[in-house]
């Protein structure tokens, strides 16, 4: 997997995330966040043992985030697949960008992961591209909000300089699906 959320089942929060983008995608498996908070990313060896994923295995290490004993686990992994989606990373800017997919995607999330930023939800259903785009929180029971953050193009999509989805010297991760 590229990306992953890992919970325990009989928490109602806590989603321990994993993405290949994480610390500028240099040992990305030192590095966790988790989906309901806006926190930057932080370096723990305790969960994924620092072992990067590979095609058909995770590694999950001591933390009881991920690995406790007589606790059962739920994981979402996500992956590439031409076409169809993409775990990718980005470095903010001061000015408008393309972000290429190879796809046309409908749906995306964004986060910022060098420092605090919201797990930002967009979608072609909601008005994504449409000049004022409507977008959700993960991290956050907020209702809907309303802000030019960019567009989808046939081979990706841009994002504005709003600052949840770019900004000079900010890191972001997303996933996009077709």
């Amino acid at each position: 997997p590229e990306m992953m959320w890992v919970k325990n089942r009989e928490q109602t929060k806590d989603w321990v995330v994993y993405h290949k983008g994480m610390n500028g995608g240099t040992n990305p498996s030192h590095y966790h966040m988790f989906l309901n908070t806006n926190g930057a990313e932080v370096d723990e060896q305790n969960i994924w043992n620092d072992e990067e994923p590979t095609s058909t295995h995770f590694t999950v290490a001591t933390s009881s985030k991920t690995n406790s004993l007589d606790k059962d686990y739920i994981a979402m992994l996500f992956a590439s697949v031409a076409g169809i989606s993409k775990c990718g990373f980005y470095d903010g800017s001061n000015s408008e960008q393309t972000i290429t997919t190879g796809f046309q995607p409908r749906f995306v999330i964004i986060k910022r992961v060098n420092t605090t930023g919201n797990w930002v939800v967009m979608d072609t259903t909601r008005n994504w591209g449409s000049g004022n785009d409507d977008y959700l929180f993960l991290d956050t029971n907020a209702a809907q909000l309303d802000a030019e953050m960019g567009a989808p193009t046939s081979t990706g999509f841009t994002v504005s300089t709003h600052g949840f989805v770019s900004g000079s010297g900010n890191e972001f991760i997303y996933y996009a699906h077709a």
